[in-house]
């Protein structure tokens, strides 16, 4: 075992002097209500080692000063490009632990010893960002940090940044955004703050001062702090949760709000042979119609969806994720309508809530999705599709479990399962409680792949999980599950 850097170390005894908090507080719907209506936005990472380094493609294999690397960056491209991604809002990088900024900044030059052009741009591309993406009814947001400019050693001592931080350091470093704020005002609605975490020394007193740096200009614009890869209230200065997850795989919980905050959540759209890796990168991890899903779902029970995808030095995105978004505000439109379907009777069949729901290959402890076996061709949706000759399959676990997500609790008295030419020996039908507690509809042995059709007295039901064990075996006919479709009725 490789002995631990000093850097690590440090971090781990900060860890210790600032355990984790969970804050929480009454939901102000109010606030972020614009930011829900969106469904989902687009956030880009726009950075000196990214666009300006001839080490990533990103940069076009190009390198000059910050100062023309900003002013080469052409906004009615990205704008538009925006537009065709059908992203309701885009969050842009101001800057991340460099000096480099997209905009003049008389506070950070007076605090820094740097001078225009040489670490803030010259150009003011945050208000060109706006005006750009307001003509096409996009809202902007920005990402700044709470570590500063911790890789930039004379911006940092000018700051007066160290770690654990400091109040004088937090109110440096809020003047600086406040300069922003009250420069834009309305123009920007929103910041997600990277950096902002308690084992570097944020509480909710440093929190406070920052929040109101963040909100000159403008007392409504929200904020989120990242406390790092988790879905928690970081302050109860916030108004929504920062989210930063390695995959789109969560969805709310307990509806819109947790503790208090808006449901949200980023990850990003790239590809990458690294766990985590993909931000900014590259091709997708996503095909439209599962990422459409996935957005759907979210947005069906509150939540927000910021998508990452990579940007070029002159504006242009990525053509794999670009192709991969045009269609998805359509696809998710299209989801939503046919959400409530059932109740008029155009599901099929007639009246069946489970068709086209959110569908889940699960493994039989509920702790693990899994793959489609053969790819998109047994994928979880071919289970609720209408279409009896589709069939869902799990790979990885020979036995597993199939789950429907009803979206709401409904009281529900009937499920039907028809299964393909795989079936399980022995199955079981659960209901599960908006608590997610399980109730057993009835464990059914000896199985010989007719359909099962299951009435029982009304309960209150979120999902419908249907579970195989002994999938094969000495006297057992049936083989590996496959579910051909899943019907539930009030």
């Amino acid at each position: 075992m490789k002995l631990l850097s000093r850097f690590v170390l440090s971090v781990l005894f900060l860890f210790l002097l600032f355990p984790v908090t969970v804050f929480s507080r009454e939901p102000q719907p109010e606030r972020t209500d614009w930011f829900l209506q969106h469904d989902y936005g687009v956030l880009v990472h726009y950075l000196n080692k990214i666009q300006n380094n001839p080490e990533r493609v990103a940069s076009l294999r190009k390198s000059t000063s910050w100062d023309d690397c900003v002013n080469e960056f052409n906004v009615e491209l990205f704008a538009e490009r925006m537009k065709e991604t059908g992203a309701g809002y885009v969050i842009f990088t101001v800057l991340q632990q460099e000096r480099f900024m997209i905009a003049p900044n008389e506070t950070f030059n007076r605090l820094t010893g740097y001078k225009t052009g040489e670490a803030c741009s010259s150009r003011d591309l945050i208000e060109e960002l706006y005006q750009a993406l307001h003509k096409r009814n996009i809202d902007l947001m920005l990402y700044f940090t709470g570590d500063a400019t911790s890789r930039d050693p004379q911006a940092a001592k000018g700051l007066k940044l160290q770690f654990p931080v400091t109040e004088e350091f937090v109110r440096n470093w809020s003047r600086v955004a406040a300069e922003y704020g009250n420069r834009y005002k309305d123009k920007v609605k929103g910041y997600w703050v990277d950096g902002s975490y308690e084992w570097i020394g944020y509480n909710d007193d440093m929190f406070k001062i920052f929040a109101e740096g963040l909100r000159a200009g403008n007392p409504d614009r929200i904020i989120a702090f990242n406390p790092g890869i988790e879905m928690k209230a970081n302050s109860i200065y916030e108004d929504y949760i920062c989210g930063e997850q390695n995959s789109f795989a969560l969805v709310p919980p307990t509806g819109r709000f947790l503790n208090g905050e808006q449901w949200h959540i980023l990850s990003f759209l790239g590809m990458s042979p690294y766990i985590g890796g993909g931000w900014g990168q590259p091709g997708t991890c996503k095909d439209t119609t599962a990422l459409a899903e996935y957005v759907h779902h979210v947005n069906a029970l509150g939540g927000v969806v910021s998508i990452d995808v990579l940007l070029y030095r002159d504006g242009e995105l990525d053509r794999s994720q670009l192709e991969t978004l045009k269609p998805l505000r359509k696809r998710i439109d299209a989801l939503a309508k046919e959400r409530y379907a059932w109740k008029e009777g155009k599901s099929i069949p007639a009246k069946n809530i489970a068709w086209k729901k959110p569908a889940f290959l699960r493994s039989n402890d509920n702790k693990r999705e899994l793959p489609p076996s053969g790819g998109l061709i047994h994928a979880a949706r071919n289970g609720n599709d209408g279409n009896r000759n589709t069939t869902a399959i799990g790979a990885d676990d020979w036995a597993w479990t199939y789950e429907v997500d009803l979206l709401e609790s409904i009281k529900i008295q009937r499920v039907v399962v028809h299964f393909g030419s795989g079936y399980p020996t022995e199955v079981e039908i659960f209901a599960v409680t908006p608590a997610e507690n399980e109730i057993s509809l009835g464990r059914f042995n000896e199985q010989n792949g007719k359909s099962l059709d299951v009435s029982f007295e009304p309960k209150e039901t979120r999902q419908i999980r249907i579970r195989s064990y002994k999938p094969n075996g000495p006297n057992q006919p049936g083989k590996q599950m496959s579910i051909a479709e899943l019907e539930v009725y009030e």
